[in-house]
């Protein structure tokens, strides 16, 4: 923006997503009272009169990831960040009285450093990561973890990017790791869909590349409603004012007259958009829905959803413990004895169905909420198990323990 186009009359600004332009160009709406309208990640907490932001918090961004992290029961993280902006971004994460009992381990990296930052990682038998980095960068970050085969279920990686959909991830969905991110557009939603397949249409010359109709970056996502959000509120002020396009001036500081009243309406609005539920408190975005997404071995997957005050609520947690990561199922090794394990009376059944008692009620539902398989074994000689100090050997449910079992259910 130039000091001629403001006298040609400028009704709002939109961007841009540097943070350092952005400040300078909000310097400028603010003396002319112009509305500033933004889509970027802004650190500043302080409130800005003529700022509309609709990207989300960044303190309610780390509650988000704080959540996930708690619901994964880390104890152990690698924070890699790219810029010093990242640690920033990330710091109230770092510093949260509730990480008191996790072990955080921040590293510094860029393309050049992700090999040797992710090695040290590995050494380190840290296997959950949170990853910051930009999304021009991202390929080169997850060609150090092929290179290094961290890309086993034993790995967790959570990604602060809501572009994760967008990257190729083909290398990953059959080793089983574990790959995570929020997203800000809900691409199931029937509105987003709709949208999406209209921008599609949409070729500015015959030679353009089409538009995607099934993925949307959130950059983009959030430009598209602060239009619609800007729309809105001027709009709503016709109805009520006479508009008039007013020139102004950098040299004079002349403001524009109606850039106050244009601000508070849009300041008003509540929709909902690409990236769903919108609404402002003092310019600042309070309402807002990510989507949590799992890779899965044929794609990423909504297993979640996190809302500011709600927190997440994980909708698949099979999903978070999926047999299938390490394609196994458990043998189960027990012993008969009421109430807890007994022979069902009918003759004609088989394998797991044959049992019934109260450790057997627990181990299904167990088995239900963690998202694995198991096989009922009867220990063969029908003892809990003791050494034998003569031969130094086990029986029972021990020496099955020990030879071949995954789990022992023991009724007493």
């Amino acid at each position: 923006m130039n000091t001629r186009q403001v006298q040609l009359g400028v009704q709002a600004v939109f961007g841009p997503s540097d943070p350092l332009l952005g400040a300078h160009i909000h310097s400028i709406c603010d003396a002319l009272d112009i509305p500033h309208l933004e889509a970027r990640l802004d650190l500043d907490t302080d409130v800005r009169e003529f700022s509309i932001n609709l990207y989300p918090a960044q303190h309610l961004l780390n509650t988000a990831f704080q959540d996930v992290m708690n619901f994964l029961n880390w104890t152990r993280v690698a924070i890699i960040y790219e810029e010093d902006y990242g640690l920033i971004k990330l710091r109230e994460l770092v510093r949260s009285p509730n990480n008191i009992d996790l072990e955080i381990h921040l590293r510094q990296a860029d393309p050049e450093t992700y090999r040797a930052v992710l090695k040290e990682i590995k050494s380190k038998e840290i296997h959950n990561l949170l990853i910051d980095t930009k999304p021009s960068n991202m390929q080169h970050f997850l060609k150090g973890i092929l290179q290094l085969q961290m890309n086993d279920y034993k790995y967790h990686y959570v990604f602060t990017t809501f572009d994760l959909e967008t990257f190729d991830l083909e290398d990953f969905k059959y080793n089983f790791v574990n790959m995570t991110a929020f997203r800000v557009v809900d691409t199931g939603d029937l509105y987003v869909q709709e949208v999406l397949r209209d921008m599609a249409k949409f070729q500015p010359t015959p030679t353009s590349p089409r538009l995607n109709s099934s993925f949307i970056t959130a950059e983009a996502a959030l430009l598209y409603d602060s239009v619609f959000v800007f729309a809105i509120g001027l709009q709503t002020l016709e109805q009520s004012h006479t508009l008039k396009i007013s020139n102004v001036s950098c040299e004079r500081e002349q403001p524009w007259d109606g850039g106050l009243s244009l601000i508070n309406y849009i300041n008003a609005v509540e929709l909902k958009g690409l990236s769903g539920p919108i609404e402002f408190k003092e310019g600042r975005r309070i309402k807002f829905k990510l989507d949590l997404l799992k890779l899965k071995q044929h794609a990423l997957v909504k297993v979640g959803e996190w809302v500011p005050g709600a927190g997440v609520n994980i909708t698949d947690h099979a999903a978070f413990f999926d047999p299938g990561t390490m394609n196994v199922t458990l043998v189960v090794t027990t012993i008969l004895e009421q109430p807890y394990v007994m022979l069902k009376p009918q003759s004609n059944l088989s394998g797991n169905s044959r049992y019934e008692g109260f450790c057997i009620d627990l181990l299904k539902e167990i088995a239900s909420m963690v998202g694995f398989d198991y096989r009922i074994e009867l220990v063969p000689d029908g003892k809990y198990g003791v050494i034998d100090l003569d031969t130094g050997e086990w029986n029972g449910i021990v020496r099955q323990l020990m030879d071949k079992s995954k789990l022992g259910l023991l009724p007493d």
